[in-house]
């Protein structure tokens, strides 16, 4: 993303489009509503602007579903546990130890760390470690052109 004016103004336009097709003017709308409708469509105006990315994609993909169903689903990675009369969830799968030396413990957080940027890109999953980072960056990058045009945005309004 060489050229960010170019795509602060694609933003900006898509972005208030969306908002314009969802009737986020509409009186009848609960706050609820009206946050929904703000997020999905300043997510969709990401997406399209940066349609051969991956994560652009994965986006896309998520979206259609959640749109699809009209609600979001909890997640399908915790388990549910029944101890006496306590209900708890936590994350499945078991919890790797890493050894006392200076380099495993550097492998494990680096390890953590990556599996957490994963969770954060959309479709960041199924990426390699290479892919992952140069799809990260593309994806800050859009996110502070969003942040900018919301900004934008606000001053204008007031």
């Amino acid at each position: 993303m060489q050229n960010t004016v170019p795509s602060k103004q694609v933003l900006l336009k898509t972005f208030l489009t969306g908002l314009r097709r969802r009737n986020i003017t509409n009186k009848g709308m609960t706050l609820l509503e009206r946050k929904r409708a703000i997020k999905f469509s300043a997510d969709l105006a990401m997406a399209s602007v940066r349609k051969e990315a991956k994560w652009s994609n994965a986006l896309m993909a998520d979206l259609s579903r959640k749109f699809q169903r009209k609600t979001v689903l909890p997640s399908k990675h915790r388990h549910v546990v029944i101890k006496g009369n306590k209900v708890s969830t936590h994350k499945r799968g078991a919890r790797r130890r890493c050894a006392a030396k200076a380099t495993a413990i550097a492998k494990c957080i680096i390890r953590k760390r990556e599996q957490v940027l994963r969770r954060l890109v959309p479709g960041g999953k199924c990426m390699d470690e290479c892919t992952l980072l140069d799809e990260t960056l593309d994806y800050l990058q859009l996110l502070k052109a969003q942040v900018d045009v919301m900004r934008l945005l606000v001053k204008a309004l007031e």
